[in-house]
């Protein structure tokens, strides 16, 4: 039997988009720390994991062919204006279909102003390709939620969003004692692979699991409860 099968059934998984690719980290029933992994794809991720059953992403899943989701506004407007703006409004839906799925983000703007009267900034747009590979690893074995990190802070402090940028000293320090309050330990020493991304994104995705083991545990909360639309966890 695969070991990692063994060691990770029972865990749950954070996963966060890197300029590596991705980034997963585990975390067992008490909140400690059982595995961290950087891969160029989702999918080698997923199979390092082998046995893992909850995963939360930061990453839009559900796409709606509307201009906004109800989801974003509902957690920007939790998050207020200065955390909300980390809430990237989700691609329309039509831009992950076969027709425009190669195209440039200058047509895809384009037809977005004339179905909606919107455009989409480039950095929103870049994320079109992590949000097919994720849905293209959904599976009738693995639960995947959509969760957005500082939407996980705010909660873990008790409903007040963080005041410092998670870029900043203060912001990472900051971060770091919520999942240490929750008992989530990152070490000094990650390795040489997840040890030399950007912490923000490691820590972004210690902050999901947060959230993928509060959602085993029948606690996480969905924004919006509607199930049949896009949801965001904490």
């Amino acid at each position: 039997m695969n070991q990692n099968a063994i060691s990770y059934r029972s865990s749950s998984l954070g996963v966060d988009g890197c300029k590596e690719g991705w980034v997963g980290v585990a975390i067992d029933e008490c909140g400690h720390l059982v595995g961290s992994y950087v891969s160029a794809t989702l999918k080698n991720l997923l199979s390092y994991f082998s046995g893992i059953r909850v995963v939360a992403v930061d990453m839009p899943l559900k796409l709606v062919n509307q201009p906004t989701r109800e989801a974003d506004q509902l957690v920007r407007k939790e998050l207020g204006s200065k955390r909300g703006r980390s809430v990237f409004p989700a691609i329309p839906k039509f831009m992950t279909d076969p027709k425009w799925i190669d195209a440039n983000p200058e047509d895809l703007n384009i037809e977005s102003l004339k179905r909606f009267g919107c455009a989409f900034s480039r950095q929103t747009l870049n994320l079109k390709n992590k949000i097919l590979e994720v849905n293209q690893c959904q599976s009738e074995h693995l639960t995947i939620l959509e969760v957005h990190p500082e939407f996980c802070f705010m909660q873990m402090n008790d409903g007040v969003p963080q005041p410092f940028s998670k870029k900043t000293w203060n912001g990472m320090q900051q971060r770091l004692s919520l999942l240490k309050s929750k008992g989530i330990y990152l070490p000094s020493d990650l390795g040489s692979d997840v040890g030399n991304i950007s912490p923000d994104d490691i820590i972004d995705a210690a902050a999901v699991a947060w959230t993928a083991k509060r959602f085993s545990e029948d606690l996480a909360l969905p924004y919006p409860q509607d199930p049949n639309g896009p949801q965001i966890w904490v």
